[in-house]
């Protein structure tokens, strides 16, 4: 009888150890979660880069297909709004860059580029704005490009990272 109540003693664990356990989890909790926050944010950072170096190089692969087939597609880097067909894809452009869409998904900026994980809107005729929505401020974690249109004779693109 005498192990049995020995037994009963020690199969549990005392007040005092399970406040030491809890006490250092919160310690440590308060450490990590700041940092998984601030990963989040340098997450969406990271891809908000990406679709801007992924932006940059559709502009410039469209203005040089634009260039290399003008002689049979007709595509003209000094007139500001041609649709045609380059390579078998239909292209808007503007002075040989992408339009930048008065419709989504028309041969314009936004079917030529990857946004998986962005929402993407039609701010003017020559702005579209992609945006992540999750961000704690959207607007503020987006990517706005503009065509050449209002900007000739190239696109550009503004980066806004504030609000990730």
């Amino acid at each position: 009888m005498h192990a049995r109540a020995q037994f009963l003693r020690t199969a549990g664990f005392t007040v005092i150890e399970l406040v030491v356990t809890i006490t250092i989890l919160g310690v440590l909790a308060a450490f990590a979660i700041p940092r998984f926050v601030s990963l989040d944010s340098t997450a969406r950072i990271a891809a908000i880069n990406s679709l801007a170096g992924a932006l940059q190089s559709a502009a410039e692969l469209s203005y040089s297909n634009c260039m290399t087939s003008a002689a049979t597609t007709g595509c003209n880097t000094t007139v500001s709004a041609w649709q045609g067909t380059i390579n078998g894809q239909p292209y808007w452009l503007n002075y040989g860059w992408p339009d930048a869409g008065d419709q989504l998904n028309a041969g314009q900026i936004d079917s030529q580029v990857d946004y998986t994980g962005f929402s993407v809107s039609l701010v003017s005729s020559a702005e579209t704005l992609f945006y992540r929505a999750e961000a704690p401020v959207p607007a503020n974690c987006s990517i706005a490009y503009y065509d050449g249109y209002y900007t000739p004779p190239k696109y550009h693109y503004v980066v806004t990272t504030t609000g990730c």
